[in-house]
């Protein structure tokens, strides 16, 4: 005759059902943990997606109100500096301040290299790296008594100086791009993170 064989701590249920149990909670789990890791990234993602973009539309506010003045690069990139201060893990890989004259403000190709990089290219855009950013000092663009940029100044590949503020002649339209490189918080995905990028374009405000 056939024994059933039951549980001492619960007659109703079987050995054999809480072997099971145990396999459905060791299959289930890790699939809970990559869904809550996915909702938090995804949130975090959003989050310092929204930051960047509000620090890049700063920055090129500066930049237009600012127009041909001196330092106007200097003062977008200390306002991009502090709007991104806040982003707990992710970190700036590079800023461009580019002539936006094309159609839809597009960053030129010129100012990337042949693997997607951005860099500096005369008459067409300063890159800022992340060491340029947090070594930020107004020395780099030649200083305060300074009316034009010398060879050695960080910006004077795209010059502020040079850029149109005359209405008669067309105003110049100058570009924000930002790049930012965002490490996972849960390390339960692939790589070591995700890109954000983000641009504005804003017109170079008339006689500044």
């Amino acid at each position: 005759m056939r024994r059933d064989r039951r549980s001492a701590t619960n007659p109703g249920r079987g050995i054999g059902d809480r072997g099971l149990a145990v396999v459905e909670v060791a299959i289930v789990l890790p699939l809970l943990a990559l869904l809550i890791s996915g909702i938090i990234e995804g949130g975090m993602a959003w989050r310092d997606s929204l930051t960047v973009s509000s620090g890049t539309r700063s920055a090129a506010r500066v930049v237009s109100n600012l127009g041909s003045n001196r330092l106007a690069d200097y003062e977008a990139l200390l306002t991009l500096d502090a709007a991104l201060d806040g982003l707990s893990t992710s970190y700036v890989v590079g800023v461009l301040i580019y002539d936006a004259s094309a159609a839809d403000g597009s960053v030129p190709a010129a100012c990337f290299d042949s693997g997607g990089n951005p860099k500096s290219v005369s008459g067409s855009c300063n890159y800022y790296s992340a060491s340029n950013i947090k070594s930020l000092s107004i020395s780099k663009f030649d200083g305060l008594s300074a009316t034009s940029c010398s060879a050695t100044s960080w910006d004077h590949f795209y010059c502020p100086t040079e850029r149109e503020t005359r209405q008669d002649h067309g105003l110049e339209k100058v570009g924000v791009w930002v790049r930012v490189r965002r490490a996972w918080f849960t390390n339960m995905f692939p790589g070591d993170g995700l890109t954000v990028e983000h641009q504005t374009v804003m017109n170079v405000e008339p006689g500044s």
